[in-house]
């Protein structure tokens, strides 16, 4: 599958250094699911800074983030399995 972000939420399966979109996004929120055991996950802004570092769960659940606000741009440089679903407000 490759990153979609032309629907609400966008969904990222594809990790990489390149930024996903350089504008200021309002979000919602984050989710992290299908992953498996020892997997991780970074949300970078398009700076550089780290926006979201979830922990994977011991059952292996989604993982959702607290509500994000705004961030300058995004870049998912590390994704080891499963998918990122960002919620656009």
């Amino acid at each position: 599958m490759a990153n979609s972000l032309t629907t609400n939420p966008w969904v990222i399966d594809t990790p990489g250094a390149a930024i996903l979109f350089a504008g200021d996004i309002y979000l919602d929120h984050f989710e992290w699911s299908g992953y498996l055991a020892g997997a991780s996950c970074v949300v970078q802004d398009r700076f550089g800074k780290t926006v979201w570092n979830p922990a994977p769960a011991q059952d292996l659940e989604e993982v959702r983030s607290g509500k994000v606000d705004k961030i300058h741009g995004l870049v998912v440089p590390t994704l080891t399995n499963g998918q990122v679903r960002v919620y656009i407000r």
